[in-house]
């Protein structure tokens, strides 16, 4: 008996080995390849154009970095005086994003008053400047958001304005738009001779 079961054992054996190599299994394969991530684009586009009446103006686009007008360099800026000062603002990424503006203005005497200009400041109680001097009105896409087209208001007031345009939408393809408009009043007069007025204006997107 122990002799016929140590043969079927073997037997055994040698089926399970033929049998390794009969056996076939379904398959299937697939794969994930080319996984990439591409940042996208905010990128603000700026314009900055100009116009005058009764003064000289000079204009830099920019292109977005330190675009600007300036006004009287050649021909002054006189009582009767005007002119707009206008910024185009574009998202030209593809990422929406918000706008907003940080200003800053700075007004000054241009040196000891002429004669006529400390006149005048005397008899007015006291130094004046374009802070007054000048007066505007400034929209966003045509919202007023100083002043407006029958009330210009003082020039003091446009750095503060100017601070309040926190994160603006700017609809990527459509364009923003600010405009300044100024006057120096036919009632000013020789108390702002040769005073000087600067505004620097940072426009940022974020998203």
């Amino acid at each position: 008996m122990k002799k016929i079961i140590g043969l079927s054992i073997a037997a055994l054996l040698i089926i399970a080995i033929v049998g390794v190599g009969t056996f076939a299994y379904f398959s299937d394969t697939a794969a994930s390849t080319g996984n990439t991530w591409t940042a996208g684009t905010l990128v603000l586009g700026e314009v900055t154009t100009g116009s005058a009446v009764n003064n000289s103006y000079v204009v830099t686009p920019g292109g977005g970095i330190n675009g600007s007008v300036q006004f009287g360099l050649t021909g002054p800026v006189v009582p009767g005086s005007s002119g707009t000062i206008t910024w185009t603002l574009n998202n030209t990424g593809n990422v929406p994003g918000t706008l907003t503006l940080v200003a800053a203005t700075t007004f000054g005497q241009g040196g000891a008053p002429n004669a006529p200009e400390a006149a005048a400041e005397t008899a007015l109680g006291g130094v004046k400047g374009l802070d007054t001097g000048i007066t505007i009105w400034v929209t966003r896409d045509g919202t007023d958001i100083l002043g407006s087209t029958g009330t210009y208001v003082a020039m003091s007031g446009l750095q503060a304005a100017l601070n309040l345009e926190l994160n603006k939408t700017i609809t990527i393809g459509t364009p923003m738009v600010y405009v300044l408009h100024w006057q120096v009043p036919t009632t000013v007069g020789n108390e702002i001779q040769g005073d000087t007025a600067q505004l620097d204006i940072n426009f940022t997107l974020s998203q």
